[in-house]
């Protein structure tokens, strides 16, 4: 018999509207000139259109690994840029970041085996507070694609056949020295198993976090009572670059990640992960 398979296929942080974050080139907005909305495409960067092709080709490959089985998206919070802070935004109208967010996730939409989309939703200054970006792209879309099974929520527990994955955007921080990356996710990680086995439940295979744009991952494996409990830890990359805020906020860490993963599931297994991420050293390299 063959086996049930299902792709998981996990974005996160595109902040649309932001100069460095995520713009497909087939975006259209909308302005008001004399009287008449008018449609317009916008200009990308070379940064955009540098993720932009990294967005397509993790697309296409995820897709591509699908083939004709169901496809699940799940989108890990900041659609949107939001408009708390002003500096390096595309445009100073709030309808751009919505139309610009809602056109990246309909690039998954052209196929047919994209069955569901989850939203997570993000950090409120981005979000436009209360998760009001990823409620509003959601229901944009929903109108638009009344057969797929789309929803907004702050903390998921997705069971898919027996796989549980818990996922929501903000979780630990990276790590504050290389040797130290993995510290914070594996204790995470850890507590995270032992809450649940001590209440009786069992752990998430999976724990997805976002918020930092970086991606990283971690297994941990306990032993209860002559059973063996195993998960992984992930956090994601985003698809935006560097601004101002983030070059602080992350001690100026000088490469950058971008692009998505994909999880095989066989049976409400995981057999593999599928990472379509692209790394660029952003520092200015001088010869004196």
């Amino acid at each position: 018999m063959k086996p049930k398979r299902t792709i998981i296929a996990v974005i996160s942080d595109m902040h649309g509207g932001h100069k460095l974050g995520l713009c497909t080139p087939d975006t259209i907005l909308k302005q008001i000139e004399n009287g008449e909305i008018k449609n317009y495409s916008p200009q990308l960067s070379e940064t955009q259109k540098f993720m932009s092709n990294v967005y397509e080709w993790g697309i296409s490959e995820t897709l591509q690994l699908a083939g004709e089985d169901d496809v699940v998206l799940i989108h890990d919070g900041d659609p949107t840029h939001g408009k708390a802070i002003f500096l390096q935004l595309m445009s100073s109208q709030l309808s751009d970041q919505l139309l610009i967010a809602q056109a990246n996730i309909e690039r998954w939409l052209q196929y047919k085996n994209v069955k569901t989309i989850r939203f997570a939703v993000g950090t409120g200054l981005h979000e436009l507070g209360e998760g009001s970006s990823s409620i509003l792209v959601a229901n944009a879309l929903q109108g638009k694609y009344p057969n797929i099974n789309i929803s907004v929520v702050y903390h998921g527990l997705l069971d898919v056949d027996g796989f549980l994955i818990d996922y929501a955007h903000h979780g630990p921080y990276i790590g504050s020295r290389k040797w130290l990356e993995g510290n914070e996710l594996r204790y995470y990680l850890r507590s995270i198993m032992m809450s649940e086995l001590m209440e009786g439940h069992t752990p998430p295979h999976l724990v997805m976090r976002g918020h930092y744009h970086v991606y990283r991952r971690e297994y941990l494996e306990i032993c209860v009572n002559g059973k063996s409990y195993e998960s992984w830890a992930v956090l994601l990359p985003g698809f935006t670059f560097k601004d101002d805020y983030t070059r602080r906020a992350t001690k100026s860490e000088y490469k950058q990640t971008v692009g998505l993963l994909a999880f095989e599931l066989l049976d409400g297994h995981l057999y593999q992960m599928h990472r379509f991420t692209k790394s660029v050293d952003i520092r200015t390299r001088e010869i004196l």
